[in-house]
């Protein structure tokens, strides 16, 4: 889950995109989905002129080891971050969040598929539901920060004012455990 909280400073200055990722479950209803929705985005994402942009998509960006087979140092993209990514570098999206893995991590910013400070800031939302991977998935190296394991319930709050996006993570108790603020 994710709460957006809003100064009056900041109203209008965002630009939130949703993308569709279950293109390829969807492929029998609307084939050309993937390919739609890049000229839709591309074409949003040039248009505008809000000052933070954040894109929401449920499936992640990183591919991750999974069990007994971690991936060790190996970054390796999913099929969504090698089409998404670049489009996000190009428009400097400032922020994406995605789900699907039921796990929380924050990665390193992140442009042109390495770690850069100029990149954008990717969140892996994570836990919420009865659903649960105990040990199933390792850290990837772009991960900054992963909470302490077993993972429990956690809820993602995105402050903002005119100036800074702040996420902050807490769990179920209000106890923050993770936070990170981009500044313009």
């Amino acid at each position: 889950m994710v709460c957006i909280q809003e100064s009056p400073a900041f109203r209008h200055g965002e630009y939130v995109n949703v993308i569709n990722t279950q293109d390829d479950e969807m492929a029998e209803f609307e084939p050309d989905l993937l390919n739609e929705q890049i000229k839709w985005l591309e074409n949003d994402l040039a248009t505008t002129d809000k000052k933070w942009k954040v894109v929401l998509m449920h499936r992640d960006i990183l591919n991750y080891g999974r069990d007994a087979k971690p991936l060790g140092d190996e970054i390796s993209f999913s099929r969504h971050g090698e089409v998404y990514m670049p489009i996000f570098d190009k428009y400097d999206v400032d922020a994406v969040l995605t789900a699907h893995l039921h796990t929380y991590r924050r990665r390193a910013l992140i442009r042109d598929f390495a770690q850069n400070e100029q990149g954008t800031l990717y969140i892996l939302t994570g836990v919420a539901g009865n659903v649960r991977y105990p040990s199933l998935w390792h850290k990837n190296p772009l991960d900054e920060y992963v909470p302490p394991q077993p993972e429990t319930n956690n809820y993602l709050v995105l402050e903002a004012d005119e100036n800074s996006l702040t996420f902050n993570c807490y769990l179920p108790d209000n106890t923050q455990i993770d936070t990170f603020t981009l500044t313009k």
